[in-house]
């Protein structure tokens, strides 16, 4: 079986084949019981066949989760692997499934659930009819995870029944055939228990009343299903089953079950029950309402409110006895219903609230309360829960709707007047008191400011038919009426700090009230004419505001902006107050009064905006128009009049902002004049205008069409200032004009033609504006094709400094295109679509010119028809013909092809273009792509485009190239028949194609090497599509290419090179291979034709591979005779004949290698006579001969077998070549090119290959590693990287001889002279990694290469060398510059991808593959590394001197990171290393024990001393090397305190000097420590060299010379009684530890 987990199971839509409908017929009418408790008997697996799977089938019993999913797995890839087609899964295992299955799926573990579900539809897909007999049993379960709550676990259920239910018939009639095994399944699920479900041991509380809720859930879910599904006849086929489930006292208790879930299926039961089982339900009414009623209105119904309102309202209605009769519990049904009104809606949608009132109105008159008190309590409740923080807000509407039709109830319902004014004053009058005046004190009314809520509140009170209420409500909003004009009187002055607060707080109050006056006037205008109309009490208390706050404003000056805020308020939110003209009548005339009045004063005013405001507004109420033209009228005359005072502008924009207002502006001449005026003022930047006065007079149209001509006119003269900027305002003010206005720009010819120019010539700032304006002005017109064909006709087929853009161009021509398909009736655009093309001839004179010089030799290197390019000399052309450049410099020819390759890339068709015209574009933009090419492989500046500075131009013109390559490639992908212009309509223009290039290959010219060129490419791809077939024999042999001639020369290679080796079959080519080889052996030097026949036969050997050419071996012998007898002479060769006879001698020599003769050693010579002769020339021009001389010495260094002639030229020219290739490096290079750049790369990987001999003197190679190019710097690093160490050690011995201080070599100092800085290139810059930064690296790399090499007083010279010019600081100073350290963001070498094998190694090649920043960064780390390394204390004096904390805190974190966990690594197993390595001690001499602890940081160092050690402990710092290392002493042995901290200091001062190098301090510690043991003997009384107190022996014996300890003479004379020497006897002075008289007596008696 397989171990393997299936992969998940794709839901199927297609039945699984052998199932449906007709298969129910085969269950069985009865099923066996299902057992769910995990009691239930295992089963029998003794009959399984497969051992893993009974292992796996046991795993399903496991109480591990993992375990069982495992299984699971597992047994889903063993069914998946059997097949029904191979006979399906074996019946044992079937078995074993149908009485695991049903525990299994009800496990806590949603995978595992999930994974039986598949496995049970796998198993059905496997077995089919055999598993289908077992769908009763399993059909409970199965059906039961479709209700899962997991997504995962129900999908995996329902896709498996969805498999073979493919219909709702079918899922209808599955449920009908299996209703008793799901009864049966439901009521014994129902009558489990969490102890029964979970062993209790190993299973917690929480996951055992989970599995025990989704069981009950399932059990519920099935049976409220049944219900739903089936008809009442169906039902009543197993009424005694659905009867005994309904009678579980479990089912109903559900419904305050702690599960939502459960909850909710339980509520939904019993809805569905009152329908489909109402007798069951009459005979359960007193469970039912001590369930529902006493229980579940004090539950939590989280999650499950909605249905059991829902539920409950059905039951009420249906049996409403649950409130009264069958109510039985001790507590009142009120009293239930108030708690659960005091929670809320428990998270439910608004709807529930709308069921709330359906229950409330259900429920039973007597159960409500009929007296005030009793009222204010429910709705307090229910006001309670609406309130609560955790109800939702987006319910409010709907709460409050239902806590008002509560509140309206009861005032129908009480029986006294006095109660009826209780309950509006305690229940709905404050909510109207809160919306207008809101505080935190009635925040509990807060109905978030919903006008619906406050207009139910308002009609529950005043259309009631109670006439108290309606007074009431009268006196209240009276009351308030009075309170909003109290605040308005009472609002602060303008002197006052908080007078903008005050009056802010007045206009919200008054927004408000004149909001719900505006609705509330709606209403009553809407229900007036009706039976029971809204009354209208708001009209006469609104008016009496809005005289207060005119009248205010008249006195204070029209400073209270809040009052001019409440009338604006007033128009906007109630202009319905306004439709009864005498009640209102007097607003409007104080609105008049106030521009009247106040003049300068009222415009100057804060409160002057509002108000104009306002009588805009009043312009918008029909009745009112009439007042609105007269207010306005005089309004406007006021502002006329006041100009030129402040607030006047705002004021007359503030008048013009309504279509209404403008109509009259129309009609005022003197207003449409200083209208002109003004906008243009704004346009110019001139002040006493603003850009709302503009925009407000051309988007209500305020300025009348001469006005608007008259404004354009003068707008296009200022367009730009005197010194040709363009003046931005301007062009704001026509973008505007044209937004709003622009019939009439194109109704005026001139005027649009006029600003046509303007606009196409503003354009090309870049800026989008104008663009979109000239996009507008080009649409429309009637003549906007032939206006569109103009313009391009114009600027592509000439060119001058002012020509637009290709980019706008092309733009244009899109558009006109559109424009001519959508105005052609016919389809023919054939005409049209042609003048918006470039004119070929033109196009094609203009390249003449750049073809009338001579190919640059170098290009010999970098095309496909290699040294034919000597051949193409350039022709004259017309002087009539000028070169024509745009702005950039760009010529006409150039912009011709980008145009038409963007065309191309924008989906223009050519399709419509004439046949012939459409061959001369293609050829004219293949030459055009090919003279591209060359430019940015010379990076010339005086070819086809003007100069190349940026990246960014060269990549537009390499995307014009592939651009103007793949549209030609597109043409060959369809062209099958090119040979003969048959089939497609591609194959016919690829055909025609070619030939016309062939006819302009026909003489030795720039064009027709152009044009081969051309070919060759073509030729290619066709190769790439096509290959070369058999029938395409007969082609080549009908050419009347292939001859040795200038006529067929060009045609002959395009082919050649362009099929190259797909013609190596051919016999036309083998002959033609033939001919060339027999006219090589007749051809002389310096002859053309001769130079012809060397190229194609160099083509032509390219077709075969190297070696194989097809010609007899006596004819190449021949030819290569004949070339060889020309190098004679090899100052006679032109640069062409040196190229070709080189790239001859490349093939042919090859193929007769086993041949002994003299042109072995005269090719050799020759290569080193082109590499190393004098540079007469430029070397660009010399390139091609160098190329072609160092790939012939490649081809003989690699002949495989060569001849002993062969080998002995090459031993013997070896130095020669050396030296040749390291000239090469040499020479002078000017300018970056491709051809130059591919010499260099072959001469770099030659120079690396020269062994270490041949560089004898390295001085000049310092120089070259400066070099601005690359691949000279790469290769002149490698030399100096690999020579370095052997030149290193030769000095280090030299010093030592000769004493002398070492140097590091002045041409390597010399290139860290000129360090760079961070200020010195741009970030874009810097991501090159520019050349000299590179080569200011790479020095320094050298510098820390000689280091390595070095003996430590080389090392000690070179760190001086270092430091007398201060060398390291730039060097510092630009790494953490560039790495961020300076601005305290160091480079993340972790998420940058720096190892610590980059750090410690620097791979030049492997750095070159990757990006230039980050090769620069990998460079930049390392060198950090081996200044860390080498000279710590440099960079120690450098950290010392930084000025800026920020870097030395950022530096130090960096360091002590990446850095010191390396060099402490490093120099711990420097010590190791040399700890295996000590030599063997002298004599006496031991070895000194070294134990290192790298978790510590710490090398202990010990010398044996008799039986102790003399130890010392060296520790390194965290922060190592910035942190110096430090040595304390473990035990002294041999030497006093003194002494011993002497040793101490002297080895860590060693430590210190060297660099940190802690082998030195140990050499210091052990030569100390031999030093004070040398010449000592031991004791002759302990036999000891140390005595107790440490200590060697120091007390000599005069007579006898031994040497004894102090303390062991002192213990001799003591138990001896005598002073005498134990050896000789002889008297002895002691200066011991005696008394001082004894040391007198003792001196005395000696």
């Amino acid at each position: 079986m397989s171990r393997k987990p299936a992969k998940a199971r794709a839901a199927s839509s297609k039945a699984v084949a052998g199932f449906g409908a007709a298969s129910f017929g085969t269950f069985t009418t009865a099923a066996s019981g299902i057992n769910l408790s995990y009691l239930a008997e295992p089963p029998d697996f003794s009959a399984v066949p497969d051992a893993n799977v009974v292992v796996s089938l046991k795993n399903l019993q496991k109480k591990d989760a993992t375990t069982k999913a495992k299984a699971l797995e597992e047994l889903l890839a063993h069914v998946q692997a059997c097949p029904h087609e191979q006979g399906g899964v074996e019946e044992p295992i079937l078995e074993v499934w149908v009485q695991l299955y049903p525990r299994v799926s009800i496990d806590n573990s949603r995978r595992v659930r999930e994974l039986s579900h598949t496995l049970q539809y796998e198993l059905m897909r496997s077995a089919r009819k055999r598993m289908e007999k077992n769908v009763p049993k399993l059909v409970g379960p199965w059906l039961a995870g479709t209700f899962d709550r997991d997504r995962a676990v129900s999908r995996a259920a329902t896709e498996g029944l969805s498999s073979f239910l493919t219909t709702p018939d079918k899922i209808v009639q599955f449920w009908k055939r299996c209703q008793q095994q799901i009864l049966d399944y439901a009521h014994d699920a129902a009558k489990e228990t969490p102890e029964t479900l979970s062993d209790r041991r190993s299973t917690n509380s929480d996951d055992a009343h989970a599995k025990y809720a989704r069981v009950l859930a399932g059990s519920l879910a099935l049976v409220l299903n049944l219900l739903q599904k089936l008809s009442f006849a169906d039902i009543e086929k197993c009424a005694d089953s659905y009867d005994q489930f309904l009678e579980n006292p479990k089912v109903w208790e559900s419904a305050v079950f702690d599960d939502p879930n459960v909850r909710r299926l339980a509520s939904q039961l019993l809805s569905t029950s009152l329908e489909k089982r109402p007798d069951r339900v009459g005979a359960a009414l007193p469970r039912l309402s001590k369930v529902f009623v006493a229980e579940g209105l004090k539950s939590s119904q989280i999650g499950s409110a909605s249905d059991y309102v829902e539920a409950l309202i059905k039951l009420t209605v249906k049996c409403p006895t649950i409130w009264t009769d069958d109510y039985r519990s001790k507590k009142t049904p009120i009293s239930r219903l108030r708690l659960f009104l005091e929670s809320g809606s428990k998270g439910a949608p608004p709807q529930y609230w709308a069921n709330v009132t359906r229950l409330i109105e259900a429920i039973p008159s007597g159960i409500l309360p009929d007296d005030a008190d009793g009222a204010l309590e429910l709705v307090k409740s229910m006001r309670k829960g609406i309130t609560s923080r955790d109800e939702p807000r987006t319910n409010a509407v709907e709460a409050w709707s239902a806590y008002l039709s509560l509140v309206r109830r009861f005032l129908q319902t009480v029986p006294s007047a006095e109660a009826r004014l209780q309950l509006c004053e305690e229940t709905i009058f404050p909510l109207t008191s809160h919306y207008l005046f809101p505080s935190p004190e009635t925040s509990v009314w807060s109905t978030g400011s919903q006008l619906p809520i406050l207009i139910k509140a308002y009609t529950s009170t005043t259309t009631l038919p109670s006439e108290d209420l309606l007074e009431a409500t009268k006196l209240q909003w009276g009351r308030l009426k009075d309170d909003l004009k109290n605040h308005i009187r009472d609002s602060l002055p303008e002197a006052s700090k908080d007078h903008v607060k005050s009056q802010r707080a007045t206009a919200e109050e008054g927004e408000r009230w004149f909001s719900f006056t505006g609705k509330v006037l709606d209403a009553h205008e809407k229900t007036v004419a009706g039976d029971r109309p809204i009354p209208d009490i708001m009209t006469r208390f609104s008016v009496e505001v809005l005289e207060e706050g005119l009248g205010l404003l008249k006195n204070r000056n029209w400073k209270p902006f809040g009052a001019a805020l409440i009338v604006e308020s007033a128009l906007k939110q109630a202009p319905s107050l306004f439709h009864t003209i005498p009640s209102t009548q007097g607003i409007l005339g104080q609105l008049n009064d106030c521009l009247v009045e106040g003049r300068e004063v009222f415009l100057g005013a804060t409160s002057a905006p509002y108000i104009i405001s306002s009588i805009m507004l009043l312009g918008q109420i029909p009745p009112r128009l009439g007042d609105f033209e007269r207010i306005w009228k005089t309004s406007i005359a006021v502002v006329m009049e006041c100009l030129d005072t402040a607030g006047a502008v705002p004021a007359l924009s503030k008048l013009l902002s309504s279509t209404q207002a403008a109509e009259l502006a129309l009609k005022d001449p003197t207003l449409q004049s200083e209208l002109i005026r003004r906008c243009l003022m704004c346009a110019v930047g001139n002040a006493g205008s603003s850009w709302e006065l503009f925009n407000n007079v051309f988007t209500f149209g305020a300025l009348s069409e001469t006005a608007s001509r008259r404004l354009a006119t003068e707008l296009l003269d200022r367009s730009s200032n005197p010194s040709g900027q363009v003046n931005d305002g301007v062009l704001k003010a026509l973008h505007i004009f044209v937004k709003t206005r622009k019939g009439i720009l194109t109704q005026d010819d001139e005027l649009h033609m006029a600003l046509v120019a303007n606009l196409l010539r503003l354009s090309e700032s870049g800026s989008g504006p104008e663009v979109s304006m000239l996009q507008a002005l080009l649409e429309d017109p009637s003549d906007g094709i032939s206006n569109a064909q103009n313009l391009v006709q114009q600027n592509i087929n000439n060119a001058s400094p002012n020509s637009l853009s290709i980019d706008t161009l092309v733009q244009q021509t899109l558009q006109a295109r559109d424009m001519i398909r959508a105005s052609s009736q016919d389809g023919d655009t054939g005409v049209q679509m042609l003048a918006l093309l470039p004119d070929p001839k033109i196009w094609r004179q203009q390249l003449s010119i750049l073809l009338q010089e001579n190919s640059n030799p170098s290009l010999a290197l970098a095309n496909g028809l290699s040294g034919l390019c000597f051949l193409a000399r350039g022709q004259s052309v017309d002087k009539d013909i000028s070169m024509k450049r745009d702005g950039r410099g760009d010529a006409l020819s150039g912009r011709m092809g980008l145009y038409v390759t963007k065309l191309i890339s924008a989906g223009f068709e050519f399709d419509t273009v004439a046949f012939t015209t459409k061959i001369d574009l293609i050829i004219c933009l293949l030459l055009t792509a090919e003279l591209t090419t060359d430019q940015l492989n010379m990076h010339s500046s005086n070819g086809l485009w003007g100069s190349l500075p940026d990246s960014e131009a060269r990549a537009d013109l390499e995307s014009f190239v592939n651009a103007a390559r793949q549209y030609v490639v597109g043409l060959t992908e369809n062209a099958p028949g090119w040979r003969d212009g048959t089939g497609t309509e591609s194959s016919r223009l690829v055909h025609a194609i070619i030939d016309r290039l062939a006819e302009d290959t026909q003489t030795l010219s720039s064009l027709a090497f152009y044009s081969a060129r051309a070919m060759e490419l073509i030729f290619d791809w066709l190769a790439a599509k096509y290959g070369f077939p058999a029938s395409g024999e007969q082609w080549l042999a009908d050419s009347p290419y292939f001859k040795s001639s200038a006529s067929t020369a060009f045609t002959a290679a395009a082919v050649l090179a362009g099929f190259a080796e797909t013609l190596s079959a051919s016999k036309t080519i083998n002959n033609f291979c033939n001919r060339l080889v027999s006219d090589i052996a007749g051809s002389k030097l310096g002859d053309d034709k001769s130079l012809i026949t060397l190229n194609l036969f160099h083509i032509c050997a390219l077709v075969y591979d190297a070696g194989e050419l097809p010609v007899a071996n006596n004819r190449l012998v021949f030819a290569v005779k004949q070339i060889t007898s020309w190098l004679d002479t090899p100052e006679e060769f032109s640069q062409a004949f040196a190229t070709e006879a080189c790239h001859c001698l490349s093939r042919l020599l090859p193929c007769i290698k086993d041949v002994y003769g003299t042109y072995w050693e005269k090719a050799v010579d020759f290569c080193v006579y082109l590499l190393t002769k004098s540079p007469v020339q430029p070397i660009d021009h010399r390139l091609p001969e160098i190329h072609a001389s160092l790939g012939l010495l490649r081809t003989l260094e690699r002949l495989e077998e060569p001849n002993d002639d062969l080998v002995d030229v090459l031993d013997s020219s070896s130095e020669k070549r050396s030296a040749a290739l390291i000239d090469l490096l040499k020479l002078p290079r000017e300018n970056h090119t491709l051809p130059l750049d591919i010499v260099d790369i072959i001469v770099c990987h030659d120079v690396e290959k020269l062994p270490l001999q041949q560089y004898d003197d390295l001085t000049e190679l310092y120089g070259l590693v400066a070099s601005e190019f690359r691949f000279i710097q790469t290769a002149a690093f490698t030399i100096l990287d690999k020579a370095l160490p052997a030149a290193q050690e030769k000095l280090s011995v030299d010093v030592l001889l000769e004493k002398q201080d070492a140097r590091l070599p002045d041409e390597l100092l010399s290139l860290l002279l000129d360090a760079p800085t961070l200020d010195a290139y741009s970030d874009a810059m810097l991501a090159q990694f520019p050349t000299a930064v590179r080569s200011y690296l790479l020095s320094w790399h050298l510098v820390f290469d000689a280091f390595q090499a070095a003996s430590f007083k080389v090392r000690s010279d070179y760190a001086e060398n270092l430091k007398t010019e201060d060398y390291i600081s730039p060097l510092m100073n630009f790494t953490f510059d560039v790495l961020g350290h300076s601005a305290a963001h160091g480079l993340n070498l972790d998420r940058a991808g720096f190892t610590m094998d980059n750090i410690r190694h620097y791979d030049l090649k492997l750095a070159s593959s990757e990006t230039e920043e980050r090769n620069m960064q990998w460079l930049l780390v390392h060198l950090y590394y081996r200044v860390l390394k080498f000279v710590p204390g440099l960079f120690k004096s450098w950290h010392i001197s930084c000025r800026s904390k920020q870097t030395k805190i950022a530096v130090e974190a960096w360091m002590a990171k990446y850095f010191s966990p390396i060099l402490i690594s490093e120099a711990l197993d420097d010590v190791l290393t040399w700890n295996d390595s000590q030599e063997t001690p002298i004599g006496d001499e031991k070895e000194l024990l070294v134990k290192v602890s790298r978790a510590a940081r710490e090398v202990i160092a010990g010398y044996e001393v008799d039986d102790l050690q003399a130890s010392i402990a060296i520790r390194i710092p965290p922060e190592f090397p910035l942190e110096a290392v430090t040595v304390v002493g473990i035990n002294r042995v041999a030497v006093d305190e003194r002494k011993w901290k002497s040793w101490i200091l002297t080895t860590q001062g060693v430590i210190t000097f060297s660099g940190g190098n802690i082998i030195d301090g140990l050499a210091a510690f052990r030569r100390n420590v031999i030093g004070a043991l040398k010449g000592q003997s031991e004791c002759a009384i302990c036999y000891s060299i140390i005595s107790t107190d440490k200590k060697m022996p120091d007390k000599r014996c005069q007579t006898c010379k031994n040497l004894f300890h102090r303390t062991c003479l002192y213990k001799w004379f003591q138990s001896s009684n005598q002073n005498t020497c134990p050896l000789c006897r002889n008297p002895i002075d002691y200066l011991g530890a005696d008394t001082r008289a004894r040391r007198g007596g003792a001196g005395a008696g000696a």
